[in-house]
């Protein structure tokens, strides 16, 4: 016998949010992620829920390729990163934008904006040894 029931009678299905959630787990604080995108490379461990540790010899974009408006001026994206740069500016060698001891940052975002400017999903450009990205291990 076939349903008779409508489906205006049914619960609405659940909705998903269209951001990714990640969950720091004390097991993923030792895995190094590294970095290799646009030029830079590097190699982060995630060693606390808001703590970042970007270690030392990382390569950095260089600060004259960061992005520009069409009129020459610094994006908001750029002008956050330069303020990063500022913040820890004797932890970096200014001539060749290697990192010369460790960084510690709040969040994979502020990782991809002290080493390239943003401009992608940190979130994918992070691996582990075994090419794992720290989105796949950590998203809920």
């Amino acid at each position: 016998m076939a349903s008779t029931q409508s489906h205006a009678d049914q619960p609405p299905a659940p909705t998903q949010s269209g951001k990714a959630r990640h969950r720091w787990l004390k097991a993923i604080s030792q895995t190094p992620f590294h970095i290799n995108y646009r030029g830079t490379t590097g190699t982060v461990i995630w060693q606390r829920p808001t703590e970042m540790r970007l270690l030392a010899g990382a390569r950095m974009l260089p600060d004259a390729d960061a992005p520009r408006r069409a009129d020459g001026t610094l994006g908001f994206t750029a002008k956050f990163a330069a303020s990063l740069r500022a913040d820890f500016a004797g932890s970096y060698d200014p001539r060749t934008f290697v990192t010369t001891k460790d960084i510690v940052l709040r969040s994979v975002n502020e990782v991809g904006h002290f080493l390239y400017f943003a401009g992608t999903n940190s979130w994918l450009i992070l691996h582990d040894d075994a090419g794992h990205t720290i989105d796949e291990l950590t998203k809920y």
